[in-house]
């Protein structure tokens, strides 16, 4: 009986092997912090290396812990790397190299106005090295976000490859931040 389970749970873990790597997605458990894997491609490592180095992440590591998963999917010349935190806080960094497109968006429970500025101010320089994407913080648009859940955004743009940093608020509170650019 105890074979037929183990044999079981081998089967049920080679499908979601399979699964995963039919859909281009690769899933990590509970008990690790990043998605690596020597079988990945190289410029998933790169995407890694920054995200994982970025103002995003290492603000949620301070907020929330560990990663409690993650995940890497590609598809075609785009990449979706995700990293879950507790409270069901998320950073998503995305690439198209044929679209020359980058962005990171972080998702989180709460966060002041000041504190998410600071903190996209710190990203774009890190992104942008050496001095940014040359983002103007003096004069930023609002837009709706279409919904009705009480939600808006705030968008400053910069002067380089449309670079852009956008606040989300629910309320009073910031719960989503994102740094983009496409050249």
């Amino acid at each position: 009986m105890a074979r037929a389970v183990l044999g079981s749970a081998h089967r049920w873990a080679a499908a979601l092997v399979l699964a995963a790597a039919l859909s281009g997605t690769l899933a990590c458990g509970a008990d690790k912090s990043t998605c690596s894997s020597k079988s990945l491609d190289p410029a998933v490592r790169t995407l890694q290396q920054q995200t994982t180095a970025g103002a995003f992440y290492k603000e949620l590591l301070l907020r929330y812990g560990k990663p409690l998963r993650c995940g890497v999917e590609v598809r075609d010349s785009r990449t979706d790397l995700t990293y879950t935190f507790r409270h069901g806080a998320q950073l998503i960094a995305r690439i198209d190299s044929k679209a020359e497109f980058s962005e990171q968006r972080m998702e989180l429970v709460q966060m002041s106005t000041d504190q998410a500025i600071a903190l996209l101010k710190r990203a774009e320089l890190i992104s942008y090295p050496p001095g940014g994407c040359g983002i103007s913080w003096t004069s930023p648009e609002e837009e709706s976000t279409g919904d009705t859940s009480g939600t808006h955004e705030t968008v400053y743009r910069g002067d380089t490859c449309n670079c852009q940093a956008r606040l989300t608020y629910k309320g009073q509170y910031v719960v989503v931040l994102v740094l983009r650019s496409a050249c």
